[in-house]
């Protein structure tokens, strides 16, 4: 699939505009770049002053050309940059705009910037920029940047909102031989975003990691949809900057809640199965660790080594870091036992001594590696005259190869020994300059491991089958309104709002809901309620709005909780129950003080606050104090709840940076023939589902679903369908009843849709279990999934199908599709439906 960024990213022609040869300035480092580079495709400068530069031809005009141009690079006074763009007699498809924002003709740069926005919309024409860096291609030999050093080819993207970070960290790879697919900047972003850009390399075949530099995005949805679909096939590691500045720049909405958007960027970053790390060298080593050959299963750790201080200093990291240490099984230690000399501790960390030959220290990493208890493990040699760094580096990576768990290492002394790192990296072993930094780089792989998980987590909007009572949550706001003769920016609810809103959410309430004393409206503290059934901690839950990425949902302890015991554990919403879980134990492994019993009421309260801001974006901020906790259930003592009535929704989640789990989609259905079905969207957990359902199909079905012979899925094909973004694909089943059935529910159609790149229109496919065809399960889930696509804002639905599949292309005419055949492929026929 092609998308509409490869001209910009892997274009076939490059045009220099404002080329020059004038020593020293930004037109003629850009111009010798790009003719330096081994570019495989067609180079034109273009400068309407000059005829010749550098001794290459110039055309007056990109118009002058007489050929499209993928991308061009405007290093033009800015003046002339919008009468370039608006040719319209040239056919352009991208440009980065070098130049940088000036005031030509009296403008201010603000208008300029529109001026360009508007023109580069109008002629279809995608823009980085201003101030661009510019993009280097490595598969194509592109350099077309100011000051870009020599880069190595590898499968690493990299993009920046800074050309400066682009070039730091193209000189720091390149020592460490780091080899990069693309090499991409932002510049002003005046057009293409960050989640345009992860979108296009998540398709690009050179492209199996990506690297981040971020210093602000401002569309959350639209980087969040991408970033969670690219870190579901290809690793994404996030370098952010700009903390310093948050307590200048950031807009809290109250003094209550005092939520730091840094805060809020590691509880997005978590949900999209990304890493992040905070400088050059992490970035790096995030990216090393990701891109190895095994993953680890677990974040469990065996440190093996020949001296005791690395070992110990190995170990202290990973204490600091949070990683757990791997406590060695008995096959494990009688294996030791055998091995070892009487002296040696066998105890992870496991120090093998200074005499430890490279042998010793390969039978012990392969005895280490086999044990269920470990996940991974690093390798530590200090320079010792039993062994020497080659030698030992050999031994480790002839064990590393066989191994299923990942093989991290710190060859002291060797920090200018080409030989022993290349004799480690052929092994599949990751080496690093010291043992801290081989335990952080395990660290990110743990956090790599844990926010996949996090992931794949279904995003639900409510809770359970009870569904909140919504007439009664809008009567709140509607009696706000009423009260006033305009509504004012915000308002805090009364103790009485408060309990209806709170109650209508299925949220048990004190008898009466304390306002905290600093809110104006109510009559100060009331009775808690009865006491609690048994002793927990305050526990305060916090859901504040960040201007970017909506709503957040924050575990605290109460104010009055000592310092040291006074961290907080923040997500954004849905909640799914395992999140929700997963924000207790952080909040339990903190205070060590909530037992055992508190546990699910807490779950079902944090779930039940979820499912209220994701129906309600006038929801601004919340703060709900837990009193008693019983057996089922948590009552809130104390609340105070901020509201903005301006803010009343789509009803399209439009106020979130994730998009919920559809829940309004799922319907009991009863076919032509009486029988009933169940109809919903798919989830993760679908996968063994969808893997038996697939395999049941008949070799012509799953042919014409296909295109080629299937007889299963793969695991990456069953990630890829059951993981959805429903921001930007859906997937409706049709189930058996198991009621019905007597026996365990099965899908028995499956309708889809996936955005196209454009994000005008989407891509479908419908498929039937052999027997339930000719029942009416079809066209019920197409008509579903057509209404679901118009609702999003599609302007067409189309799909490919096989020319001898009589029976789909017929059912599509019947629906209202129109055909013709695909220009790429005689075989295939297009259908397409319009949607507006």
């Amino acid at each position: 699939m092609q998308h509409y960024l490869f001209p910009l990213l892997k274009p076939s022609s490059v045009a220099v505009v404002g080329a020059s040869e004038r020593a020293g300035t930004l037109a003629r480092g850009v111009t010798e770049n790009v003719l330096a580079s081994p570019f495989s495709g067609d180079v034109f400068l273009v400068n309407p002053n000059h005829r010749r530069v550098l001794d290459k031809p110039v055309y007056s005009s990109l118009a002058d050309i007489g050929r499209p141009i993928d991308l061009a690079i405007i290093v033009a006074p800015a003046a002339a940059v919008p009468r370039i763009l608006n040719d319209e007699r040239t056919q352009l498809r991208s440009a980065v705009i070098m130049s940088a924002p000036e005031s030509p003709d009296g403008a201010t740069p603000a208008d300029w910037r529109r001026d360009i926005a508007t023109i580069a919309s109008a002629r279809n024409v995608r823009v980085l920029g201003p101030g661009a860096f510019g993009v280097v291609r490595s598969d194509i030999g592109l350099n077309a940047t100011f000051c870009a050093p020599p880069t190595v080819r590898g499968n690493l993207a990299l993009v920046s909102q800074s050309g400066a970070v682009c070039t730091a960290m193209l000189d720091f790879a390149a020592p460490m031989r780091i080899g990069f697919s693309s090499v991409i900047s932002l510049g002003g972003g005046i057009d293409v975003s960050f989640g345009e850009l992860l979108d296009a390399l998540l398709l690009d075949s050179e492209t199996e990691g990506i690297l981040l530099y971020v210093e602000s995005i401002a569309d959350a949805r639209g980087f969040m949809s991408a970033l969670r679909a690219a870190a579901r096939t290809k690793p994404v590691v996030v370098l952010k900057a700009g903390r310093s500045l948050e307590n200048i720049e950031r807009d809290i909405l109250s003094l209550s809640v005092g939520v730091s958007p840094d805060e809020v960027f590691d509880a997005a970053l978590m949900r999209s199965g990304t890493v992040r790390v905070r400088t050059y060298a992490q970035l790096f080593a995030a990216a090393r660790v990701l891109g190895m050959r095994e993953r680890a299963k677990g974040d469990r750790l065996a440190i093996v080594s020949n001296g005791r201080a690395p070992a110990l200093l190995a170990a202290d990291s990973a204490l600091s870091a949070g990683v757990a240490l791997a406590r060695f099984g008995p096959t494990t230690a009688s294996a030791l036992k055998e091995l070892l000399p009487k002296d040696i501790v066998r105890t992870n960390p496991l120090d093998l001594r200074g005499d430890a030959s490279p042998q010793r220290m390969a039978d012990a990493m392969a005895i280490v590696l086999s044990d269920p208890e470990v996940d991974a493990v690093i390798v530590l040699h200090a320079p010792r005259p039993a062994a020497s760094g080659i030698d030992a580096a050999h031994a480790a990576a002839a064990v590393a190869l066989g191994a299923k768990k990942p093989v991290l290492a710190s060859w002291l002394g060797a920090i200018n020994r080409p030989d022993v790192h290349d004799t480690l990296e052929a092994g599949g072993v990751a080496n690093f300059f010291t043992p801290e930094n081989a335990v952080e780089a395990f660290s990110f792989l743990a956090a790599y491991r844990r926010n996949q998980q996090w992931l794949l987590e279904m995003p639900i909007a409510q809770v359970d089958s009870l569904p909140p009572d919504f007439a009664a949550a809008n009567r709140v706001l509607t009696g706000l309104l009423d009260d006033r003769a305009e509504a004012p920016d915000l308002i805090t609810l009364s103790a009485a709002s408060s309990r209806q809103l709170l109650t209508a959410f299925h949220m048990t309430v004190a008898e009466e809901v304390a306002l905290p004393q600093h809110v104006s409206e109510g009559e100060g503290e009331f009775p808690r309620g009865q006491p609690s059934s048994f002793p927990i901690p305050a526990i305060r839950i916090i859901v504040a709005t960040d201007p970017v990425f909506g709503p957040v949902i924050i575990l605290a302890p109460a104010p009055q909780t000592p310092p040291a015991l006074a961290k907080r554990t923040a997500m954004l919403p849905p909640l799914s129950r395992r999140l929700a879980e997963d924000m207790i134990t952080g909040a339990r492994r903190q205070s060590g003080a909530l037992p055992d019993a508190a546990v699910e009421p807490l779950v079902q309260l944090l779930s039940h606050v979820s499912a209220l801001v994701c129906a309600l974006p006038w929801v601004r901020e919340l703060q709900l104090d837990s009193g008693a906790v019983f057996a089922d259930r948590a009552e809130i003592s104390s609340a105070e709840i901020i509201v903005d009535p301006q803010r009343s929704g789509s009803g399209d989640y439009d106020h979130m940076a994730i998009h919920p789990y559809p829940w309004e989609l799922e319907a009991d259905v009863q076919l032509p023939d009486g029988t009933h079905v169940r109809v919903r969207p798919i989830r993760p957990e679908d996968a063994e589902l969808e893997r038996t359902f697939v395999a049941s199909l008949s070799e012509e079905t799953r042919y014409f679903r296909f295109f080629y012979r299937l007889h299963e899925l793969t695991p990456a094909m069953l990630a890829r369908f059951t993981q959805v973004d429903y921001g930007r694909e859906l997937a409706l089943l049709s189930l058996t009843d198991e009621a019905a059935t007597g026996e365990g529910s099965a899908i028995v159609g499956i309708a889809r849709y996936t955005t196209n790149p454009d994000q005008v229109s989407a891509e479908f496919a419908v498929v039937v279990a052999d027997a339930w065809q000719r029942r009416g399960v079809g066209r019920m889930l197409l008509q579903r999934l057509i209404a679901a696509a118009s609702r999003h804002g599609f302007k067409r639905l189309q799909g490919t199908v096989l020319r001898t599949n009589d029976a789909m292309l017929s059912f599509a005419q019947r629906q209202g599709f129109t055909s013709r055949p695909d220009q790429n492929d005689g075989e295939q026929v297009a259908v397409v439906l319009n949607l507006a």
